[in-house]
């Protein structure tokens, strides 16, 4: 029979993403339920965020610091059991280039990567920097030899033309999700950080693609996938001495 995601060997789930805040939007939740079944789990964040300034009414324009969001973002993975690595690029010039690209080849082999989730490659309107890391993040993945799975995140730029084929219901973690979000002080106010959107996008995949169990109130983390890996292993019966 089919293994089940996280199950039987020890997974190791890998977050790239571009900027703080990044995986909390993405896949929170996802990396929650993958560390609760066992699973090694990492996020790695390529730029310190630091160009993303502030926009709360108290300080709206502040440059901010790289340790100001650093602090935002072990806030938000405290006490979940998720190792966060930083690799301290400039945001706002990302390339899926070789350094790039052999700078997150060398992150995944070093984390024994088996499941990948990064940004999309499809959203053609979102942010460059999710564009240049989805781009260099895949192509790194083809020469790690354990990852095995690869899945691209929703992006929360409008009519980017996602179009989801996997969920991951996180229903009991969207409140920690949330709270996760909030941890990211110096970006309050931005509208897809907000509890509203948060509770809406995990419904609204559902929606689309498994209406029955939102119906009863069910929430999702929605990807599209480039590489979907089944292993199966052989059922008791079949086991010989």
């Amino acid at each position: 029979m089919a293994r089940p995601a996280f199950s039987s060997s020890v997974e190791r789930v890998v977050a790239v993403v571009a900027h703080p805040d990044d995986a909390e939007l993405l896949c929170y939740g996802t990396l929650r339920k993958a560390r609760e079944a066992g699973a090694v789990v990492s996020v790695v964040v390529v730029t310190h965020g630091a160009n993303g300034v502030s926009i709360t009414d108290a300080d709206a324009g502040r440059q901010l610091s790289e340790d100001e969001r650093e602090k935002e973002v072990t806030a938000a993975w405290s006490d979940t059991g998720i190792d966060v690595v930083f690799l301290h690029l400039t945001d706002g010039g990302l390339v899926a280039d070789l350094h790039l690209i052999s700078l997150l080849e060398a992150e995944l082999k070093r984390l024994q990567c088996t499941l990948l989730i990064t940004h999309s490659p499809r959203a053609a309107n979102d942010h460059k920097d999710h564009l240049a890391v989805a781009t260099a993040a895949a192509n790194a993945a083809t020469r790690v030899p354990t990852c095995h799975t690869v899945l691209h995140g929703e992006p929360h730029a409008p009519r980017s033309g996602f179009s989801p084929t996997v969920l991951v219901d996180v229903t009991d973690v969207v409140d920690d999700k949330v709270r996760a979000l909030d941890a990211h002080h110096s970006q309050g106010g931005r509208w897809y950080l907000s509890s509203e959107y948060t509770r809406h996008r995990a419904a609204q995949a559902g929606w689309c693609l498994r209406p029955a169990a939102t119906a009863i109130g069910r929430a999702f983390e929605a990807f599209e996938t480039t590489l979907l890996t089944l292993t199966f292993a052989p059922s008791r019966e079949d086991a010989r001495p």
